[in-house]
């Protein structure tokens, strides 16, 4: 390994950590202050408040601590000499920032495989340890379209995976086909198993003398394959958070109902693409910093660099909000800003090659 990579490497990396840290303990230390009458009594939970919320702020806190670490890093470069030193020795401009976007991007898509975990969800506990109550594990008259069938159930344990009071309809050509009954449907994993379905079929063609309606009972009915608990609970929850999997398969088990997924699909790309943001920051605020403190005040430099940084987050954002909201379309709100920021940092990096 080069020494000038590894000696900016490690400078950056022990910034990043110091404003990791205090911003995280900044967060906790706020949180609990606005909290501190809704608290717990009980020590262990308010331990476990206490490192659901550092998880929590870890969304916030690491896309600023990297920009911010770079910040910091440069500027002490820049005062020092050594960064001007740097390029009197023939090291290019583009070789200097390399480790440093590498180490930003390493540590974003450690977040976004964290997104994968159940650590997505730890925002959803945070608010049971502080109403001092277990999740709740009800969710009463559910009624619902999933490929081509009507489906009600009178009560939803999706923490238990229980379905009780169910009714489904199946249509055939907008007319109903049969209706399966049963009192309760319990999910192995994959599908629903009724015990003692009942299922009534009508006749498409109705004749004098003939059966209008049949009937048969199954034991045990297996029936809406891929359809989890957790699938139909967040699309009943106004306020939802998904994991990356559990995102990916509602958006492939709703796409073709008729139920509306842009907030399922602003959550996935807020896990996937907002991340982003922090290493495409350090390579466009590198390119604007001087290489010697001569050329400009550097008090002002780092202060501009931090107000745009934060501006430009902020931005982001918000314009992530309004696609949760449905003000705006989740990949324009999204993904075409991060499109945009990407480009622009690659035509930097290709300017001064």
């Amino acid at each position: 390994m080069k020494i000038f990579i590894k000696y900016t490497g490690l400078i950056y990396i022990k910034y990043f950590f110091i404003i990791f840290v205090a911003l995280e303990l900044f967060y906790v230390g706020i949180d609990l202050l606005v909290n501190l009458d809704k608290m717990p009594s009980s020590a262990n939970l308010k331990l476990i408040y206490c490192a659901l919320t550092f998880v929590i702020a870890i969304e916030y806190t690491l896309p600023l601590s990297l920009v911010l670490g770079l910040i910091t890093t440069a500027t002490n470069l820049i005062r020092s000499n050594e960064l001007v030193s740097f390029y009197a020795l023939g090291i290019r401009k583009n070789s200097l920032i390399l480790p440093i976007f590498f180490i930003a991007l390493f540590f974003t898509l450690t977040q976004i495989c964290v997104y994968m975990t159940p650590f997505a969800y730890a925002k959803e506990h945070q608010d049971f340890v502080k109403d001092a109550q277990k999740p709740a594990d009800l969710n009463s008259a559910v009624f619902l379209r999933f490929e081509n069938k009507f489906i009600y159930i009178n009560s939803l344990y999706f923490n238990q995976n229980i379905a009780k009071g169910v009714k489904i309809f199946e249509l055939k050509d907008d007319k109903i086909q049969n209706q399966i009954i049963g009192d309760e449907a319990k999910f192995n994993g994959n599908s629903w198993i009724i015990s003692n379905a009942k299922i009534i079929a009508f006749s498409p063609n109705l004749k004098l003398g003939e059966k209008a309606i049949t009937s048969q009972m199954i034991q045990n009915l297996e029936v809406l394959e891929g359809f989890s608990p957790k699938t139909i609970q967040k699309i009943y929850q106004s306020d939802t958070s998904y994991s990356i999997l559990d995102a990916l398969k509602s958006i492939q088990l709703l796409q073709d109902e008729a139920i509306n997924i842009n907030k399922i699909k602003s959550a996935l790309y807020k896990m996937v693409f907002f991340p982003l943001f922090a290493p495409l920051m350090v390579i466009i605020i590198y390119y604007y910093l001087p290489i010697t403190a001569r050329f400009a005040s550097l008090a002002l430099v780092s202060f501009g660099c931090i107000l745009v940084s934060l501006g430009l987050w902020g931005i982001l954002f918000v314009l992530v909000r309004f696609s949760q909201n449905g003000v705006v379309i989740p990949e324009f709100g999204i993904i075409l800003p991060i499109v945009i920021l990407a480009g622009f940092a690659g035509f930097k990096f290709y300017k001064n090659a």
